[in-house]
């Protein structure tokens, strides 16, 4: 099932809605999952690497995730299991298929 990207944004928008992450976390967070480091991110959005790192910190407390990787394996896991009929792995990763 193939998906366009406006389908992928509205479904992490809806993620990010739940969560209640302002408008920069949501920034954030999407160049978090594009894969940019703090500091390219910092340097795209104008910030300090140090304001960038307290916007992250405040996504992933808002998400329940522990960091980035975190982060990104719940939306490959969600999207894993929707287009495949698999059950995503427990929020911890302890649990395995």
């Amino acid at each position: 099932m193939k998906q366009n990207p406006e389908e992928f944004q509205a479904y992490f928008q809806t993620h990010f809605d739940k969560w209640g992450l302002t408008k920069t976390e949501c920034e954030v967070g999407s160049l978090i999952l594009l894969g940019l480091s703090l500091r390219e991110i910092a340097d795209r959005r104008g910030t300090s690497e140090t304001t960038t790192r307290q916007q992250a910190l405040s996504l992933y407390k808002k998400a329940s995730v522990e960091g980035r990787h975190q982060l990104s394996a719940y939306f490959l896991e969600n999207l894993l299991a929707a287009q495949t009929s698999l059950k995503p792995f427990a929020q911890s990763g302890s649990e395995s298929l």
